[in-house]
């Protein structure tokens, strides 16, 4: 070969150099392309993970200020209902009994009712109700066609053998209770 023959070789081997350098850097570009493209993903669902994980952080504290408001009002109504709040809250407590419906031809009864005293000391003592009740006002509404009927119906629940006195009837003479008194109407 003569010295154009390898000037023309040397040409050629360095335009092969150089697209084969070409090559090689192009395919390094797209390696890390590819790497900063799933680092650029894994960072998205990072963020998207925190950013849910800041919501739920949110509602918990938004949960938590709630709690603590109504903490703090339950503390200012214990603080309101001091002992003598207390015991007037207390004496105001009433349990209504009800016994029957109010249906056409019967009139409303009331009468009061009380524990029997030392009922509860008694080792065969079955009360009608929770005991603690009756510390409280406690009635029952009776519907009923007369006050006879009433008085009957309300001594065969509430009786001696159950640890219950029935006491007066409540309102006007032969019976009734506050505005809902009253016959109903065929």
């Amino acid at each position: 070969m003569g010295r154009d023959g390898l000037a023309f070789l040397v040409a050629v081997l360095c335009v092969a150099g150089a697209i084969l350098f070409l090559a090689g850097r192009r395919a390094l570009i797209h390696m890390k392309d590819r790497e900063v493209r799933k680092a650029g993903a894994a960072l998205m669902a990072e963020r998207e993970e925190l950013e849910q994980r800041a919501n739920e952080l949110e509602a918990l504290q938004a949960e938590i200020d709630h709690l603590r408001a109504s903490l703090a009002d339950l503390a200012t109504q214990k603080l309101i209902l001091g002992r003598r709040g207390r015991k007037r809250a207390d004496t105001s407590r009433r349990f209504t009994h009800e016994i029957g419906r109010g249906e056409p031809g019967r009139s409303l009864f009331a009468f009061s009712l009380s524990m029997a005293p030392a009922f509860l000391q008694r080792p065969d003592a079955k009360a009608v109700v929770h005991p603690s009740i009756w510390a409280y006002e406690n009635r029952v509404e009776v519907w009923a066609a007369d006050f006879p009927a009433a008085q009957m119906l309300t001594r065969t629940v509430f009786n001696d053998a159950v640890g219950v006195t029935v006491g007066a009837p409540e309102g006007e003479a032969g019976g009734g209770a506050d505005d809902r008194r009253g016959t109903l109407a065929s």
